[in-house]
């Protein structure tokens, strides 16, 4: 098989996920648009991720001479207990030529997914731990989301992002909750891993590698986890689920997965949800209507959704996990949010910064308390809009720029971002949510940052007063 290229289908469909407890630096400190993709946080992920190979292609697909010596799946295919992708393929091609083009070219066969990381959880490369903005180096075709969001260029490396000014603390040994929520939705699961900052950078970057990643892998408490709604931040209105926990086959040996438990559509085998209506879940759903593609149907482009379409895939809720922080030494620590794919080649990663305290010395963060900041308008976090501090009574020249939507993908399921113009009264943040408007911009709040003292500089997230996150479950 030599000169071999796989190719896995004609038009893409990028999954889109973020991980918003603890916030994730590569929000930009914009907590619009949480669980799903605040400040485009759900646009950072590594592209052309198949397991066994050296390097992630930043594309869809991989030749031979690139991935000589591929691994083998260790989830079998459609497996009831770990699998998140049902379908049968053939039977969908034949019913569906020209939408399985890119299989017919290759000729039929049954496991269409056998290369993708969630075959094998934690084997698949990524070039980044904490994402890439727009999925690679260079853009991808239009529909699968590997394009740039504002505020960043194509390519921006996670580790590289600032870490957002509203800093999160935890305690050693302690356990803690965590959450992500989905945008477009491809099955696979996920695991958070921690990496100790050996070196004080500028932006606490040093040692931030896979390799350092996988020497920490967080486990998760107990057999249950949570849907969490109103947004994903109403801890007071969430509810349990049965959680299910991979642990043989996955990277790190003898580390613990957890399998997604939100069923994608179960008639879309390859597109997942572009330009589609969802007929039915993949699997069993862990609650009534908790299913579906999510929000990103309506962001690729293919298939424009109305308002109200928009808010009935809007998935405004997320999936919380509680996670044993280790004793290890106090000090600075980057979390790693991973999620492997099943149905595309693609891992997505955020990353969040954490202060790891010794248990008396300190309040834990209380969890899901505000972290919204001021992050894209300052100069201390390299911010887009930290150069219009003079243009608020000046659209001309230079200025312009401050007051036009900044280049980036049009993500469609966010607003567009826009400096300066579409505050609030108070000339912070604006409120959205999805059935809201959203072919208009949005301004990150800068004219209240500015005439807040201090409002650029480090501050503690609103601190448990209770014990609850500190107990051993």
């Amino acid at each position: 098989m030599l000169g071999y290229r796989v190719i896995l289908f004609a038009v893409g469909a990028a999954g889109h996920a973020m991980m918003y407890e603890p916030p994730s630096r590569s929000t930009g400190g914009i907590s619009i648009g949480t669980p799903n993709c605040a400040g485009g946080c759900c646009l950072w992920f590594n592209n052309g991720a198949f397991i066994g190979c050296p390097k992630a292609t930043g594309r869809a697909d991989v030749t031979h001479e690139e991935c000589p010596n591929p691994a083998k799946p260790t989830i079998p295919w459609q497996d009831p207990k770990y699998g998140t992708i049902f379908a049968d393929v053939p039977l969908y091609c034949l019913e569906h030529p020209i939408e399985c083009m890119g299989i017919w070219f290759k000729g039929f066969f049954k496991d269409v997914e056998h290369r993708n990381p969630w075959r094998y959880p934690g084997s698949a490369p990524v070039a980044n731990s904490c994402g890439i903005n727009g999925g690679g180096f260079m853009p991808g075709p239009h529909g699968t989301g590997g394009r740039a969001f504002f505020g960043f260029h194509q390519g921006h490396k996670g580790t590289e992002v600032s870490p957002l000014l509203k800093k999160t603390t935890w305690i050693a040994g302690s356990v803690v909750e965590v959450a992500w929520g989905i945008t477009a939705n491809h099955g696979g699961g996920y695991q958070y891993r921690l990496c100790k900052v050996k070196e004080a950078t500028a932006n606490n970057t040093a040692e931030a590698t896979e390799e350092c990643f996988q020497k920490m892998p967080l486990e998760f408490v107990g057999d249950k986890q949570w849907i969490q709604f109103g947004n994903g931040m109403d801890a007071n209105n969430r509810t349990e689920i049965p959680a299910v926990r991979v642990t043989k086959g996955v990277l790190p040996e003898g580390s613990t997965w957890t399998r997604n438990p939100i069923p994608a559509c179960n008639d879309i085998p390859r597109l997942g949800g572009h330009n589609h209506k969802c007929s039915g879940p993949m699997f069993p759903p862990p609650l009534p209507g908790v299913f579906g593609f999510g929000p990103g149907a309506c962001a690729s482009g293919v298939a424009p959704c109305t308002l109200e379409e928009m808010a009935s895939r809007a998935m405004p809720y997320g999936i919380v996990d509680k996670v044993r922080i280790p004793e290890v030494p106090p000090g600075d620590y980057i979390l790693s949010f991973r999620w492997d794919c099943e149905q595309l080649p693609q891992v997505w990663g955020n990353c969040a910064d954490v202060k790891i305290k010794v248990a008396g010395t300190a309040k834990p963060t209380k969890p899901f308390s505000p972290w919204s900041g001021c992050e894209a308008c300052c100069k201390e976090t390299m911010g887009p809009c930290a150069n219009c501090t003079s243009c608020l009574n000046d659209k001309t020249g230079a200025c312009a720029y401050c007051w036009n939507p900044l280049e980036g993908f049009n993500f469609g399921a966010i607003p567009k971002y826009q400096c300066l113009g579409f505050e609030a009264p108070d000339g912070g943040q604006n409120q959205w949510k999805p059935g809201m408007p959203f072919n208009t911009s949005w301004s990150p709040g800068c004219t209240k940052c500015w005439n807040t003292p201090n409002s650029c500089q480090p501050s503690d997230r609103e601190a448990q007063e209770d014990e609850l996150t500190s107990v051993i479950v």
